[in-house]
């Protein structure tokens, strides 16, 4: 079975979202970006409107491989760089008929970037480059660390600073960073 390809490749965010609800402002989570949009979750409550404000936070990861060990075993998540995208979003799935009881049971929002900044979508085709490539740094320590009993408090620190379980069991996380990789691209 061949995947379709996305537009945009787009990479897991898995971090709080502030959004404007009907003259509030509520949290959610982003589950991911592209170019193109974004995918919510988590919202407390689905906006009336299609169009909405969002808030959405990307850490400015490094490349994970140009670092030493010893560097990233000794940095935390929240030392990194944050940029916030302010955007206006069109929501791509639709609620209508929907109601307020099966709004709230609607785990994921597809929407897409009505307004944009030109540097914004820099900041979001970076984030995704990076977050790509560490996501394949990552993977090749879970294939070396099969072979050679690569060090897996390293491989453990990089997936949570990627924003993964790192304590999770190393299948379970290695199953969970590959199907991230293969739905970069895929729909």
């Amino acid at each position: 079975m061949a995947h379709s390809q996305r537009n945009f490749l787009r990479a897991p965010v898995n971090d709080e979202i502030l959004y404007l609800c009907d003259g509030y402002v509520l949290k959610g989570m982003c589950s991911n970006i592209s170019e193109g949009g974004v995918l919510l979750s988590q919202l407390g409550k689905v906006p009336e409107q299609k169009e909405f404000s969002v808030l959405i936070p990307l850490i400015q990861y490094p490349e994970f491989s140009k670092i030493g060990p010893q560097k990233i075993i000794s940095v935390e998540r929240s030392s990194f760089d944050i940029e916030i995208i302010r955007a206006k979003v069109n929501v791509v799935r639709s609620f209508e008929g929907k109601s307020e009881v099966e709004k709230i049971l609607i785990k994921n929002i597809g929407a897409q970037f009505v307004t944009l900044t030109g540097a914004d979508k820099v900041l979001i085709v970076d984030f995704v480059n990076t977050f790509t490539k560490n996501l394949i740094h990552l993977l090749t320590l879970f294939e070396s660390q099969s072979s050679k009993g690569a060090n897996i408090s390293y491989i453990r620190k990089i997936a949570e600073l990627l924003g993964y379980d790192g304590g999770a069991k190393l299948p379970l996380l290695r199953q969970r960073v590959l199907h991230d990789y293969q739905s970069l691209e895929s729909l």
